[in-house]
């Protein structure tokens, strides 16, 4: 397979991803904002359940959470526009990766930091304090450390292909 029609079906396949990722976006507010402020929709009652703590903190948490998981799939969507438009291994591509793997980092690192610290924010009367660890957290933030090696990865193929582009 050449090299123009493998490049011509990345383009085509980043512009499909880049789409599926606004879709998925969309459905997340809509499915947020109907269990959050107790909508339905199309008939279908969404339900938000708060794990541990208070209701208002876990509220908040999942607030900034959402927030932060939409940030970084908007920077996954810069990268997949830049890699549409023909950029493979721009500065641009790998800056936009970076970011999503920086703000997916920040999101995981605070849903997991976060309902701790609102535990212990709790007045508990002399009663224990309960600390839970949601082992998914603690693997979405491992997984995010892999992509920043990615990014560095890209990073090197970045640089490689403008050494490739200055021999021809």
């Amino acid at each position: 397979m050449s090299s123009e029609p493998e490049i011509s079906l990345i383009q085509r396949s980043a512009a499909r991803l880049r789409w599926a990722v606004f879709a998925a976006m969309v459905v997340i507010v809509l499915l947020y904002a109907a269990a959050r402020f107790d909508l339905q929709l199309w008939g279908a009652h969404v339900e938000y359940r708060p794990h541990g703590g208070s209701p208002e903190a876990a509220g908040v948490i999942a607030d900034v959470t959402s927030i932060l998981l939409l940030v970084a799939l908007f920077r996954l969507t810069q990268m997949l526009s830049r890699i549409a438009a023909g950029e493979m291994f721009s500065s641009g591509v790998v800056g936009s990766f970076r970011g999503f793997a920086f703000w997916l980092f920040v999101m995981a690192l605070f849903a997991l930091v976060a309902p701790t610290a609102a535990e212990v924010q709790r007045p508990h009367g002399g009663g224990q304090i309960e600390i839970l660890i949601d082992f998914r957290q603690v693997l979405t933030l491992g997984v995010t450390l892999v992509l920043f090696l990615v990014a560095r990865l890209l990073e090197r193929a970045r640089r490689l292909d403008e050494e490739m582009r200055e021999f021809v």
